[in-house]
C-alpha cells in the first residue's frame, strides 16, 4: 500500500460498502477492514483492503499505518463489533486517528438495549413497554405483567448472532413460547429484554439519519420510511423510500441533542395505532444498512463526518429528494415471498409497498454498475455461509 490513507472503514458488509463508495466519490483514499469475507472487500472504491481477525493484530497494524501518515485518517466503524473495538482502544487510537466522540461514550448505551431503554425513559421518549429478564426465575415472577405477543431481544444483539441465526429478535406468541425461548438463551449477551409488539405493518416504521458534529450541529439530516424488512416484522430494511417526516426529524434531533451524541447515527420509530404516538425503536451510532438511500436522495452523511473530523469545509446541506426507492434485492425477495406464503398467519399484516411503484428514482444496497464486483460476490458469500452452516 502506497500513498496517504484518508479514511479507514471498519466492516465491509453492505453498510460499510456504502461508506467506502461515498468517501471514494468525494475523493478520499479508503482502507477497508473486516475480519472475514465480505462483499465490500471486492469494491473498486478501496485503495487497500485488510482482513484481520484478532483485535490485537488490528490495533498493531493500525499503529503501523498511522506512523506512515502525514494527516490522521478518520476511523469509521460500520458495525457494532468495531464500535466496541474503537471504544476499548480509544485512548491508544486517539493520538493517530480521528473518530466520533460517541465511540468513547454514549455509543455503549445505544448498543446495549437495556441501557438504551432506560436512557429513553430518562429523556421522556415514548417507547414500547419493556421488561428486563435475567433468567427463567425472573420471567416467572413477572409473567402476569407481560402482554403477548412479545419479542425477546438480547441486550447486545451482535453477541447473539449464532443463536438468532439471522434474526434480530425472537417472537413469542404465548407464555409457553417465551419460556421455551429463554431455556436456549446464551449466557454472554448482557441479559435480555422482553418487549411488547407495536401492532400495525412494518411500512409504518420511519427513519432518521444524519451526523452530529463536534459542536452538536446536526448535518445532512434525512428521513425515510421502511416499506418492507427482512426478517419480516423485526428485521432490517429491505425496501425503503425517501420521505419527509417532520415529526420523526424533530423527535430524533431533540433526543440526539439531549443525550449529547456526536457522530453518525440512524434512528428508527414506529407509530403505535393504539395511541397515535411515534415510539422509538433504536438508534445506531454508525451508518446503517439503508444509508445508500440517503446518498441517492442527495445527502452526504459520511462525507460530512469526514470533513468535520478533519476540520475541512462543510458541504452544502441541500434538501433531500423524496420518492427515491432503495432495495436490498436478495433479502427483499425473501421477505415478499414470506408474506405471500405465510402473511395470513403472521403477527403483522402485510406492509403497504405501493409507494415503490411510483418512485422518482431507484438505488440498491449492493448493486452499482460503476462498482459491479460486490454484487457478484454477495450471492457466493451467502452460499458459502449456507454451506458452512449445513456441515
Amino acid at each position: 500500500m502506497t500513498g496517504p490513507i484518508d479514511a479507514v472503514v471498519l466492516g465491509l458488509s453492505p453498510t460499510g460498502l456504502f461508506a467506502c463508495r461515498e468517501l471514494h466519490r468525494a475523493g478520499r483514499r479508503v482502507l477497508g477492514v473486516d475480519s472475514g469475507p465480505a462483499c465490500g472487500a471486492h469494491s473498486r472504491t478501496l485503495h487497500a483492503c485488510w482482513r484481520v481477525d484478532a483485535d490485537e493484530d488490528l490495533l498493531r497494524r493500525l499503529e503501523q499505518l498511522a506512523s506512515r501518515q502525514v494527516e490522521p485518517p478518520v476511523l469509521l466503524p460500520a458495525n457494532d463489533r468495531y464500535i466496541e473495538f474503537v471504544g476499548r482502544h480509544g485512548a491508544a487510537l486517539a493520538a493517530n486517528f480521528r473518530f466520533a466522540d460517541c465511540h468513547d461514550g454514549i455509543a455503549g448505551e445505544l448498543l446495549d438495549k437495556q441501557r438504551f431503554h432506560r436512557l429513553c425513559q430518562r429523556h421522556g421518549m415514548a417507547v414500547p413497554a419493556v421488561w428486563e429478564v435475567r433468567d427463567r426465575a425472573a420471567l416467572q415472577q413477572m409473567s402476569e405483567q407481560i402482554t403477548f405477543p412479545c419479542i425477546l431481544k438480547p441486550a447486545l444483539i451482535h453477541r447473539a448472532r449464532a443463536y438468532l441465526r439471522g434474526k434480530k429478535v425472537v417472537l413469542a406468541r404465548t407464555p409457553a413460547e417465551l419460556d421455551e425461548c429463554l431455556s436456549l438463551v446464551p449466557e454472554d449477551v448482557g441479559g435480555w429484554l422482553v418487549q411488547e409488539v407495536i401492532p400495525g405493518p412494518e411500512s409504518q416504521i420511519t427513519l432518521f439519519a444524519g451526523y452530529a458534529s463536534r459542536t452538536g450541529e446536526i448535518l445532512q439530516a434525512f428521513t425515510a420510511r421502511k416499506l418492507r424488512q427482512y426478517p419480516p416484522g423485526f428485521g432490517s430494511a429491505s425496501l425503503a423510500i425517501s420521505e419527509t417526516c417532520a415529526e420523526t426529524a424533530e423527535l430524533s434531533a431533540n433526543f440526539i441533542r439531549a443525550i449529547g451524541l456526536r457522530g453518525i447515527f440512524g434512528a428508527e420509530f414506529k407509530r403505535d395505532p393504539r395511541d397515535g404516538q411515534l415510539k422509538i425503536i433504536e438508534i445506531n451510532p454508525r451508518p446503517t444498512l439503508w444509508f445508500q438511500l440517503s446518498h441517492a436522495a442527495g445527502k452526504r452523511i459520511v462525507d460530512a463526518a469526514w470533513r468535520d473530523l478533519r476540520g475541512a469545509m462543510p458541504i452544502d446541506n441541500s434538501p433531500q429528494r423524496d420518492g427515491v426507492v432503495w432495495r436490498y434485492a436478495l433479502k427483499d425477495l425473501a421477505s415478499a415471498r414470506f408474506y405471500r406464503r405465510h402473511g395470513h398467519a403472521f403477527v403483522f399484516p402485510a406492509p403497504d409497498v405501493s409507494a415503490a411503484r411510483t418512485c422518482t428514482a431507484r438505488t440498491w444496497a449492493v448493486y452499482d454498475p460503476r462498482d459491479p464486483l460486490p454484487a457478484l460476490a454477495e450471492p457466493l458469500l451467502y452460499l458459502r455461509k449456507w454451506w458452512k452452516e449445513r456441515r
